[in-house]
């Protein structure tokens, strides 16, 4: 599969940049946020970083805005022709539960999952998830403008080809991926 529309679902303070940087690379995103116009205004508070550390010019910057297609409180909608989902909510185990409960229920049978979560590894989680080969982590450093570095780590169950598909996602996003060797606190690291 090659990836074109992604969801972000939560634009919180990551969210919001990981959904602007992956819109700015070209690909179709959809936020799902509870709140649209908050996640309109982090979105669009952006503008001041990009132009100040990336020089990018009014037009530049609109042309990212253009390819956030939706944003959206419904998450069906936020999800239906998704092919890659990044979950950036808050770091509440039972929130991330209830979500992926829905996400599962959801989310077309092609869609690959992945939280951004910093507080719990993927083994924690995929056990909410209906699709355990399609899931993994991707965390991103804040202020992904400029560092621009994604973690990838799955579990067990992460489908090999799942996980290539995502490290083809970040060299297309001309991200440093680090991957993860091991599932757990304390983890290795190699540089791709």
């Amino acid at each position: 599969m090659s990836f074109k529309n992604i969801t972000v679902a939560g634009a919180g303070v990551l969210g919001s940049q990981i959904a602007y940087q992956i819109a700015l690379s070209g690909f179709n995103v959809t936020v799902y946020n509870h709140h649209i116009d908050t996640a309109e205004k982090r979105i669009n508070a952006l503008k001041a970083d990009y132009q100040r550390d990336l020089n990018l010019t009014d037009q530049e910057f609109q042309a990212g805005l253009d390819n956030i297609t939706t944003i959206t409180t419904d998450l069906p909608e936020a999800v239906k022709d998704a092919d890659y989902v990044i979950e950036a909510l808050p770091e509440s185990l039972e929130l991330k539960e209830k979500f992926y409960a829905e996400l599962s229920q959801a989310a077309p049978a092609k869609t690959i999952f992945a939280s951004n979560s910093s507080s719990f590894i993927p083994s924690q989680l995929v056990k909410f998830v209906d699709r355990p080969a399609k899931f993994l982590h991707m965390h991103f450093a804040n202020k992904i403008w400029r560092f621009n570095v994604a973690e990838i780590m799955g579990t067990e169950q992460t489908d090999p080809a799942v996980y290539q598909e995502v490290l083809t996602l970040l060299v297309k996003l001309r991200w440093c991926q680090l991957k993860f060797i091991r599932n757990n606190m304390a983890m290795f690291l190699t540089l791709s």
